[in-house]
């Protein structure tokens, strides 16, 4: 029962290799087809940053707390900084030395109440309110005042400590933000806040929990360009070496082109994202999935040596297909395994990971035997 089994298997084997051998550009044709309308869904998909609730799982004691906080009140709140510091970069007589300064104070006053404006900020204070509280809501035109007014109380020195360094060469504006807000819009408003023409020898950027998530977008997706380019470069390096032909350098290469447009295009339409975190598993697809491309090649060429293209391809699939399945297999379930775990972002890698091997091996088993089939024009080699 077993070797009709087996016998059974072979023969389902061989003719979906023959399939491949001598319907290749039909085959070409249909996987075409896929491969532009995964490479539409592939380009879709967005890379996100990640706060520290998207990292823990969300039956953790301190994420269910956060939760009911959210919903008994208005939400919870994130806090974002403007730094405004002083950096004469020359000796010049209209430059600033000490952020107490009254055109400074005026400076953070007005960058302060253009923060109010933007929707979802619940607050901003500044060294400017403290001075105002304590001066009848206006700033004095002079440094000397302001060191007089501070000198005379205690407690407005503590309270401006809040505000400037001990050094007097920064001075924050703190933000206080609704947390459920749209990050990419708030930042680009908050951008549009520091516009505001500053005083001589002022520098002022943005800080905090919506800033650190764009900027882990942004470097995010440079991760996943630049490591995917240098990743590709030396592969096809490494390939053209190992060959000692371009175009048997570059035809394994369909292997991990397609198979992460294919595993990209496939995780987009189940609702992934990509994040910092999983930005660099492209490289390690490529490097896992190139194996594939390489082991079809090489067994090709070696049986050139005996037989015609076709039956060359024919054979070369009957003795690669099982060893690639098994070894897809058990990546497959290796990567899968980290969602046993209870940290959503090993998760999200596995499943990443789980999902380009196993397209990476598809690509090799049809798409990379029809090319070869199809741009090989030796009947044999000698």
């Amino acid at each position: 029962m077993r070797d009709k089994q087996n016998g059974r298997n072979r023969g389902l084997l061989k003719k979906y290799a023959e399939f491949v051998a001598y319907r290749r550009v039909l085959l070409l044709a249909l996987f075409l087809i896929f491969s532009l309308v995964m490479g539409y869904y592939a380009s879709l998909m967005p890379t996100v940053g990640m706060s520290q609730e998207d990292m823990l799982p969300d039956d953790v004691e301190v994420i269910e707390t956060l939760a009911l906080v959210s919903d008994q009140f208005a939400g919870t709140f994130s806090s974002s900084t403007i730094i405004v510091e002083i950096d004469p970069s020359y000796a010049k007589s209209n430059e600033i030395r000490d952020v107490r300064d009254p055109e400074v104070l005026r400076y953070v006053d007005a960058l302060a109440e253009r923060a109010k404006l933007i929707y979802g900020v619940i607050d901003a204070k500044s060294a400017a309110d403290v001075i105002k509280g304590t001066n009848g809501g206006k700033i004095p035109s002079s440094l000397r005042s302001v060191k007089s007014l501070a000198a005379q109380n205690e407690l407005i020195e503590e309270q401006l400590g809040t505000y400037i360094s001990d050094d007097y060469t920064l001075s924050v504006v703190r933000l206080t933000l609704l947390d459920d807000l749209d990050a990419e819009e708030v930042v680009a408003e908050l951008r549009e806040v520091i516009r505001v023409e500053q005083p001589p020898g002022v520098t002022v950027e943005i800080s905090g929990g919506p800033v650190e998530d764009i900027t882990m977008q942004e470097l995010a997706a440079g991760t996943l360009q630049t490591t995917s380019m240098i990743s590709l470069a030396l592969i096809i390096i490494i390939l053209i070496i190992l060959f000692v032909s371009i175009k048997y350098g570059l035809i394994p290469l369909v292997t991990i082109l397609l198979g992460t447009v294919w595993a990209y295009g496939v995780l987009y339409l189940i609702g992934f994202k990509v994040t910092a975190m999983t930005s660099g598993a492209m490289a390690m697809i490529m490097g896992i999935g190139i194996d594939f491309g390489i082991q079809v090649t090489k067994r090709f060429r070696y049986e050139l040596r005996t037989y015609d293209k076709e039956e060359a391809m024919v054979n070369t699939l009957q003795n690669v297909f099982y060893p690639m399945t098994i070894t897809t297999i058990a990546a497959v379930t290796g990567f899968l395994c980290l969602s046993l775990g209870e940290l959503p972002m090993m998760a999200d890698m596995g499943k990443m990971l789980a999902m380009g091997v196993l397209c990476c091996m598809v690509a090799a088993l049809t798409v990379v035997p029809a090319v070869l089939v199809l741009l090989e024009r030796k009947k044999r080699h000698a």
